[in-house]
């Protein structure tokens, strides 16, 4: 027997506090299995890209939904400091994102004077949140915030909403987005994960020793997909790493894992018709009414250049399986808008084999990547 008050994620749930209805939109990308050109063929001035922009983020807006009116103040109190090897400082402190909502982190800090560069890192799908780049508990490849750190980057993780501190031990899966969008009807968690990166990068910016025209964000799986959404609505995170969080919706096979899997973009479940597709059967599983979204990942990927973005995808991804088809589609695509803007060499992308993982060839190339943007 369930305890009292315990609740799970349910996209019809979410419909019944909601009363949401199929959004009817229609753009070149509706109506397509393929991913729509982000660049037509043949020369196109830099000029025509700004209005294009606009109409992908308007078709975004429409599925994200509508953020809170103002942001409050962070109010941020550390709780406790601690100096590691290498005189690295790892600070734990809590900063506000919405009234009354105080979100646990650590900020490291490395020896060093004059303003540093820094990365945020959201953590991948795991309880262990924060404490995972932290390098406290989980898997220690994935400890990017202790790792960068030790490169010299000032980092800063943090429970994202649903994991860690902020996860209610008593409630299922994502169960806290229930809560969420009693709150918030009009809005959607992805919005709120992207929100909440962009509250730590404030946090960042109120530190003296961060440089603010040097702020990154890299992540793994949910952490990598947070970091490039969150790219997409906020300029001031200067360049990306993404391993293991990038697929697109269509060559996935359908929007399960996005609506139905998890709570971060329940307006996709109109487009999830299939009665074979659940919880246990969804990874790959195609839904041809996944055509008619009106948008796709690569067209978020587009509002981030020309910012250097560098992507990771494995062709041998349990998690997504047909992640190296799609990151090769979507360069495909993407390229000719940074050639477009100038930036070819600020886009960088590496099909590997090796699971749904960050090797360490992985993160030599991604950490060297974010050096070469960042240190100056």
């Amino acid at each position: 027997m369930q305890p009292a008050g315990y609740e799970v994620w349910s996209w019809q749930r979410w419909r019944e506090i909601t009363g949401e209805q199929r959004l009817w939109l229609k753009t070149s990308q509706s109506g397509r299995a393929d991913l729509a050109e982000l660049v037509p063929k043949g020369p196109i001035a830099a000029g025509a890209w700004p209005a294009q922009r606009a109409e992908i983020r308007k078709t975004l807006d429409a599925f994200v939904g509508v953020p809170p009116p103002s942001v409050p103040p962070l109010e941020a109190a550390t709780e406790s400091e601690q100096r590691l090897e290498g005189g690295i400082l790892r600070r734990r402190f809590r900063f506000q994102v919405e009234p009354g909502e105080l979100v646990p982190a650590y900020l490291f800090i490395p020896p060093g004077g004059g303003r540093m560069p820094a990365v945020v890192c959201p953590h991948q799908t795991t309880q262990f949140g924060k404490d995972e780049p932290a390098g406290i508990h989980g898997n220690p490849r994935l400890a990017m915030a202790l790792a960068l750190a030790r490169r010299g980057y000032v980092t800063l993780t943090y429970d994202a909403a649903c994991f860690g501190e902020r996860h209610d031990p008593a409630t299922g899966h994502y169960g806290e987005a229930v809560a969420f969008y009693e709150k918030h009807p009009r809005w959607s968690l992805m919005g709120k994960m992207a929100w909440d990166l962009s509250r730590a990068v404030d946090y960042l910016l109120q530190q003296s020793f961060v440089d603010p025209a040097r702020i990154a964000s890299a992540g793994h799986s949910h952490g990598g997909y947070t970091t490039w959404f969150a790219m997409a609505y906020d300029e001031r995170i200067a360049a990306g790493i993404t391993s293991c969080g990038y697929d697109t919706i269509r060559y996935d096979g359908n929007p399960f894992r996005w609506s139905h899997a998890t709570a971060l973009l329940p307006r996709l479940g109109f487009y999830v018709t299939s009665p074979h597709i659940n919880m246990r059967n969804y990874v790959g599983v195609p839904d041809s009414e996944v055509i008619q979204i009106p948008f796709d990942t690569h067209q978020i990927l587009a509002l981030i250049a020309p910012r250097p973005l560098f992507l990771t995808a494995s062709d041998d991804d349990h998690i997504f399986p047909n992640a190296g088809w799609s990151m090769r589609q979507t360069e495909a695509r993407l390229r000719p808008v940074y050639e477009m803007l100038n930036a070819r060499d600020k886009l960088e992308t590496l099909c590997f084999r090796g699971g749904h993982g960050f090797p360490p060839e992985n993160e030599e190339r991604a950490f060297a990547f974010i050096d070469r943007w960042l240190r100056r």
